[in-house]
């Protein structure tokens, strides 16, 4: 029966595409039958976590390892151009940190910059949390907006993405060459990192939650979004026919698609208002 449900779940999005497509219903139609598949991928990575169960102390000297070798790569020297930025990181992160939604790994989040990586931020086990320079560049007049950022790498730490994402890698007496195949380079750390489409969404509302907890904005995410390029969709404007499809593709990527993070920031920022 196991083996059988991510066929019948495919099998019936495809079926809800089809009739999308024919009776004049928007892609949003599609949300339940493809959260539904991203539960379904979400509930085996938690039973994937009774079986090779990972305490917070293993999951803190794991991240601990893979920690050391990435800042000894990427830690930019005091004085250097960027060192001002990763200052602004590390204050902001500290601060998030506080927040009282923060308890998994509280009072023992390091927050880290690395120099080469794209306009990215990612989070190792154990609550190290890294940006990249260039992220840095774009948002480092905006304050809230990289606590956006900070509050959704922290929720993948605090919802337990992060270690499932490692668990089966866990047993390795060598951490680092198990995930990355001992091999220091920020994108294929990135590379390995495989968050659901509902993990994504998740961390988003994390992170709307813990600005509110902050007194912050949380329509600060959507100043995130705009500086990664996860723009608005002008294609939800086209006839149900056109989208439906194409809108299907998107809950089978690895990250929901742009329209999907936003509608969903969005409805949390109402809801909060």
């Amino acid at each position: 029966m196991k083996t059988a449900a991510p066929v019948v779940l495919v099998g019936l999005a495809l079926a809800t595409a089809f009739v999308v497509s024919r009776g004049g219903r928007s892609r949003e139609s599609l949300l339940p039958v493809s959260r539904a598949v991203a539960e379904h991928e979400k509930a085996l990575d938690r039973g994937t976590a009774v079986v090779f169960p990972l305490s917070a102390d293993e999951e803190r000297a794991l991240g601990e390892k893979i920690d050391k070798d990435l800042r000894r790569a990427s830690e930019p020297p005091p004085g250097a151009p960027g060192a001002s930025r990763a200052a602004l990181w590390k204050e902001l992160g500290l601060e998030a940190a506080g927040s009282p939604i923060v308890k998994r790994f509280r009072g023992r989040y390091e927050f880290r910059t690395a120099e080469h990586g794209g306009v990215n931020a990612f989070a190792v086990p154990g609550g190290f949390v890294y940006a990249t320079g260039d992220l840095l560049e774009k948002l480092h007049t905006d304050p809230d907006a990289l606590l956006f950022v900070l509050g959704h790498e922290i929720g993948h730490v605090e919802l337990g993405h992060c270690a499932d994402a490692y668990r089966l890698r866990a047993g390795a007496k060598d951490p680092l060459r198990a995930v990355l195949g001992g091999v220091i380079l920020i994108p294929r750390l990135l590379a390995s990192l495989h968050f659901s489409p509902s993990q994504e969404l998740e961390a988003d509302t994390y992170a709307a939650l813990l600005l509110r907890t902050l007194k912050r904005d949380p329509a600060a995410g959507l100043r995130v979004f705009d500086a990664l390029g996860l723009t608005a969709d002008k294609a939800t404007k086209r006839g149900p026919g056109e989208v439906a499809v194409e809108g299907l593709s998107d809950y089978f990527s690895t990250h929901p698609g742009s329209w999907e993070r936003r509608a969903a920031l969005e409805r949390e920022v109402r809801k909060g208002r």
